[in-house]
C-alpha cells in the first residue's frame, strides 16, 4: 500500500510540476523557559522545591512545499520532531485532484483536516501556540479515549490514533445557491500498520486497532444567518467494538465584531452512549484592531456505559504539571474525573504595530469519580474536585508581520480542590518565564 501511495504522490508531483504554481512556506516555532521553578505535590519538605532546566524542549520547525495547477496539486510538510529535534518527519503528504465542484485527496496529514472557523480564534492571538497556554482543548470531548475527541477533524479516527499513522481518502463536493453555500465532505481512513506486534494489537490497544473508518461532514452557510456543520463518524474502536461520533456546531451571525461558536458532541461505543460534551467559544473585537476578548468554555461527562467501554476518564491534556517538571510543554498533567469543566479567557491589546500585550486566565475542573486507583483523595474516589489553575501575562514583539517573539510570566497550580495547602507542599505549583519564537511566511 505504501508503495502504491508513494507512486501516486510521485506521479502527482511530476505531473503538477509541469504547469504548477510553486509555493514554499516556513513555519518555525520554538519555546524555551528563560527561568522556571516548581514544587512537587506530596512532600512536606522543602526538598520538593527546585529550579528547573531553562530549556523545555518544546517546538516545531515546519517547511511546507505546495505545487498546484488547474487539475492537480501536491502538498508536503516536513517537520522536526518535538522530542528529538534532530529527526525530520513528513508531517503532511497530500495529493489532490480537482474535478469541477469535486476535490479528491489522498495521503496523510498529522494536523488533520478541520474547518478552522469554528475554533473561534485568531492566529495572532498566540501565534498559533496552543498546548497549556491557550487552546488546550479542541472542539469535542475532553476525554482522551472518547470517539468524539477533536470531533470536527475529518480524518481523526474514533480510536484516537494519530492521523499521521493513517491513510485518508477524502472527497469534497462544494455547491453554491442563492445567498449561501454548502460543502459535503466524506473520508475513508485506514491504518497503514499491520498491527501484528503484541504491543500494538493488545486487547485494550486503541493505537493500532484494525479496520476502516468513514467520516461525513456537512458544512453550510447562509448570508445574514450564519453557518453550521454536522459531523458523523463510524469505525472500529477496539477489536470487536464499533464506535461512532456525532456533533453539531453553529456559528450565528450576530455582530460583525463577534465570532461565536456553540454546539456539542456525543461519543458512542458498542451502540451505547459513552460521553457527551458541550462547547461555547467566543471572540469579540471590542475595539477594532486594538482590543479583543477571547473566551473558551466546555463541559464533558462520561456515562456508566462509557466508563466500562473506555476504561479511563483521563483528559487529553491538562493546564498544569504536578510532577515538578518544567512548565510550558504541550499537555501538562491530565485531570482524571468523569466530569470535566474547562474555562479559558484572554484579553489582548495591540499597543502598536510592533507590540501587543495580553493576559490569560484558565481553569480545568474535574468532578465525580476518578477511575485511576493510584490517585486517591482524602475522602475516597468520589470526593472533592481536581482543580488546575493557570494565569499568565505576555508581551508579543513583532520584528515583521511574519516574525514575533512572545515573552511571558506563567503561574500554574494543580490539585487545588483536594489540598489547598501550599505551605506544606501538598499542592503542586510552578512558575516560569517562557519565550516563544515564531516565524511564519
Amino acid at each position: 500500500m505504501k508503495k502504491i501511495i508513494s507512486a501516486l504522490t510521485l506521479g502527482a508531483l511530476i505531473g503538477a510540476a509541469a504547469f504548477a504554481d510553486v509555493e514554499i512556506n516556513l513555519n518555525l516555532r520554538q519555546r524555551a523557559n528563560l527561568f522556571a521553578a516548581a514544587n512537587k505535590a506530596g512532600s512536606k519538605t522543602d526538598k520538593a522545591f527546585g529550579y528547573l532546566d531553562a530549556y523545555s524542549g518544546n517546538g516545531t520547525d515546519n517547511m511546507a512545499i505546495s505545487l498546484s495547477g488547474d487539475i492537480a496539486a501536491f502538498d508536503m510538510t516536513l517537520a522536526t520532531d518535538e522530542a528529538n529535534t534532530g529527526y525530520i518527519r513528513a508531517k503532511r503528504l497530500l495529493a489532490s485532484l480537482f474535478l469541477g465542484p469535486v476535490t479528491l485527496q489522498a495521503g496523510t496529514n498529522a494536523d488533520g483536516i478541520v474547518t478552522g472557523a469554528y475554533r473561534a480564534k485568531s492566529d495572532l492571538d498566540f501565534g498559533n501556540f496552543e498546548g497549556m497556554d491557550f487552546e488546550f482543548k479542541k472542539l469535542g470531548s475532553a476525554f482522551k479515549n472518547s470517539p468524539a475527541g477533536f470531533v470536527d477533524n475529518l480524518i481523526g479516527h474514533v480510536n484516537n490514533a494519530h492521523s499521521s499513522e493513517y491513510l485518508s481518502f477524502v472527497a469534497n463536493y462544494g455547491l453554491k445557491f442563492n445567498k449561501g453555500a454548502a460543502t459535503l465532505k466524506a473520508a475513508m481512513v485506514t491504518n497503514e500498520s499491520t498491527g501484528t506486534k503484541k504491543a500494538d494489537a493488545g486487547a485494550n490497544s486503541t493505537a493500532h486497532a484494525q479496520g476502516h473508518q468513514f467520516s461525513f461532514i456537512a458544512d453550510g452557510r447562509m448570508d445574514g444567518i450564519g453557518q453550521a456543520e454536522a459531523v458523523f463518524k463510524v469505525g472500529e474502536y477496539k477489536k470487536g467494538l464499533t464506535a461512532m461520533a456525532f456533533a453539531l456546531y453553529a456559528q450565528p451571525s450576530i455582530n460583525k465584531n463577534l465570532i461565536l461558536t456553540a454546539g456539542g458532541a456525543v461519543g458512542v461505543v458498542d451502540y451505547d452512549v459513552s460521553d457527551v460534551s458541550f462547547d461555547l467559544r467566543a471572540r469579540y473585537q471590542a475595539i477594532p484592531k486594538k482590543l479583543s476578548i477571547t473566551s473558551f468554555h466546555s463541559f464533558s461527562f462520561m456515562t456508566a456505559d462509557g466508563i466500562k467501554a473506555i476504561g479511563s476518564n483521563e483528559t487529553t491534556k491538562g493546564i498544569a504539571n504536578n510532577d515538578g517538571s518544567a512548565d510550558g510543554k504541550h499537555g501538562g498533567s491530565t485531570v482524571k474525573r468523569d466530569k470535566i469543566l474547562t474555562n479559558n479567557i484572554m484579553v489582548r491589546y495591540n499597543v502598536n504595530d510592533t507590540l501587543s500585550v495580553y493576559a490569560i486566565a484558565a481553569d480545568m475542573v474535574g468532578l465525580g469519580k476518578n477511575l485511576d486507583k493510584e490517585i486517591k483523595t482524602a475522602k475516597g474516589d468520589d470526593a472533592g474536585a481536581q482543580v488546575q489553575l493557570r494565569f499568565s501575562g505576555w508581551a508579543q514583539f513583532f520584528a515583521t508581520s511574519a516574525a514575533s517573539i512572545n515573552v511571558g510570566l506563567v503561574c500554574s497550580v494543580d490539585d487545588v480542590g483536594n489540598y489547598m495547602d501550599i505551605d506544606n507542599h501538598l499542592c503542586s505549583w510552578n512558575w516560569s518565564v517562557p519565550m516563544v519564537l515564531r516565524i511564519k511566511f
